[in-house]
């Protein structure tokens, strides 16, 4: 019996929920798989049998180099009572993978920053606008907040690429924006939050990992696994699990405990700051999460670390109005938080920024955005901003044109430094936050249970002559029995157990099993096939 027969067989006794498993864990797509022996053939393909040898613990691959099985190499379905041929030539072409160069150090210090750095991420999104690039962030828009932390802009990247998977980050009509996840995690405790990034990049096989060199523990216990691609090695250092090449203590107690060992040994943070006259907020210890969040939604960071600087301007806190923020609350959260009374520089923008709040405005008009004022000095300035050129403007008596989007205007005319609101067909202001939904994977949950699902299912809703040809003819190749439903002349369908005997000029010649006789059958009555 062949090796796509037997593997066929083992197939068709799974249930749907472990078949779905299975599709979601092949490399390639089956989706042109049409029943379970094309599944077969696909999963004894080069690219398919390395995928899962390469998952193999030494143990088994000692085994399956001596030509012998284990249940391990049958759950992998690499093999039935000894391994399949296929499994063997793939097996002595494979050869060990290259090892990654881990030089990037890491400790607590760099899991605190990275927090930083994403709560830095996500609130830059509200405030600019990012164009969405396949690497992830535009180099200059990486720079803007590698700036505020004293990075590379690569630095920056490698964490934003870490939002990315863990769900934090979207596109949005053609800018990234901050997703549903992303919002809850700014809530979550230090302890939740690392939990969350650790779980989205913990993609280590299973094995006990002690403090010591990664990559030798890995290959030790999976000798040919492919180490370049794991995720939690890219990212490692970045949360404090790795320390170049060298595993630290929390990566030794797995993913939920190596949140709770890293958010015990972070920095201690504290909600402590100085206002100064010069519109500058001190945060001279390690900022807390509320407190991030707070400075975040009315103040522009300018310095972030172990001490961290935060500067008051017009648009700061005309961003805090859009998005339902209050001065009052800016005044008591600067006030309690530093013990005194605010500097006269300070209550002077809170007190202009109140008064003009709302006298430059953009909405949408048909095909048109207008941006609206009754300063006409001021739209003549903004008429002639070379920054702007970008968004045609043109027109004059109180309002400008534009034929861009009035979101891709609002950032540009904040970028340039105009503080400018968006309002909605009532004249409403909109707040710039915007939340969004994860798209769904190509291959989702629902569209491999349904594959699952028809693969196993012995009904055919609509039967291809060529597959019906091709199910007969594979039969009478490798001697098997098939569950026939023909329809007959009166219209009535029934079904036959048949052995193909022979296959040609449009007919079907074989032995009835229930009535032990031989049958001739016209393939162009043979709506569905079972192979059996």
């Amino acid at each position: 019996m062949s090796s796509i027969l037997s593997l066929a067989g083992k197939l068709r006794e799974l249930s749907p929920s472990d078949l779905q498993q299975v599709l979601a864990d092949m490399v390639g797509n089956s989706a042109g798989c049409k029943d379970l022996f094309d599944l077969s053939r696909l999963l004894l393909t080069g690219r398919e049998l390395e995928s899962r040898i390469r998952k193999l613990p030494a143990k088994d691959l000692e085994l399956l180099a001596a030509g012998k099985s284990s249940k391990n190499l049958q759950a992998s379905y690499l093999a039935d009572s000894k391994p399949f041929p296929e499994t063997i030539e793939a097996l002595e072409r494979i050869e060990p993978g290259k090892r990654p160069r881990l030089d990037v150090a890491g400790g607590n210090l760099s899991a605190y920053e990275t927090m930083l750095c994403l709560t830095e991420i996500h609130y830059a999104l509200e405030q600019h606008w990012f164009d969405v690039m396949k690497t992830g962030l535009r180099a200059q828009d990486a720079k803007l907040v590698a700036e505020k932390l004293k990075w590379q802009s690569k630095d920056v990247q490698l964490r934003f690429r870490l939002g990315m998977r863990a769900g934090h980050f979207a596109e949005h009509l053609g800018r990234w924006v901050t997703t549903e996840v992303g919002q809850k995690w700014l809530t979550k405790t230090r302890e939740q939050a690392l939990s969350q990034l650790i779980e989205s990049i913990w993609d280590l096989p299973p094995v006990k990992i002690s403090e010591g060199p990664i990559i030798d523990q890995l290959l030790g216990a999976f000798p040919l696994m492919v180490t370049s691609n794991l995720a939690v090695l890219d990212f490692g250092p970045t949360l404090g699990l790795l320390d170049g090449q060298v595993a630290l203590k929390p990566m030794t107690l797995g993913s939920k405990g190596a949140a709770k060992e890293i958010a015990e040994n972070l920095p201690v943070a504290e909600d402590r700051l100085i206002v100064q006259g010069d519109l500058s907020i001190v945060c001279p210890s390690p900022l807390t999460a509320k407190l991030h969040k707070q400075l975040d939604s009315f103040a522009d960071s300018e310095d972030l670390g172990l001490a961290s600087r935060f500067r008051l301007s017009a648009l700061s806190l005309s961003h805090h109005l859009e998005t339902g923020g209050s001065l009052k609350d800016v005044r008591k959260t600067l006030a309690d938080l530093s013990g005194k009374s605010l500097p006269q520089p300070v209550e002077y923008l809170l007190s202009e920024v109140e008064a003009k709040f709302g006298r430059l405005t953009i909405a949408r008009s048909a095909e048109t955005t207008i941006v609206s004022s009754t300063d006409e000095i001021l739209l003549t300035q903004i008429k002639n901003e070379r920054a702007l050129n970008h968004l045609s403007l043109a027109g004059s008596s109180g309002a400008l044109r534009s034929p861009s989007s009035v979101e891709l205007c609002y950032f540009s005319l904040r970028d340039a430094g105009y503080a400018a609101v968006m309002l909605d067909e009532n004249k409403r202001i909109v707040s710039p936050r915007f939340t969004a939904s994860l798209a769904h994977e190509v291959q989702s949950d629902d569209e491999l249970a349904a594959r699952a699902k028809g693969l196993l299912s012995s009904e055919k809703t609509a039967a291809d002559p060529s597959d019906v040809l091709r199910q007969l003819e594979f039969a009478l190749k490798n001697k098997l029995k098939v569950q026939l439903k023909i329809e007959l002349p009166n219209g009535i369908e029934e079904e036959f157990l048949l052995t193909p005997l022979g296959l040609g000029a449009g007919r079907l010649r074989g032995r009835d099993e229930e009535r032990q006789a031989e049958r001739t059958l016209p393939v162009s009555r043979i709506k569905s096939v079972v192979l059996s």
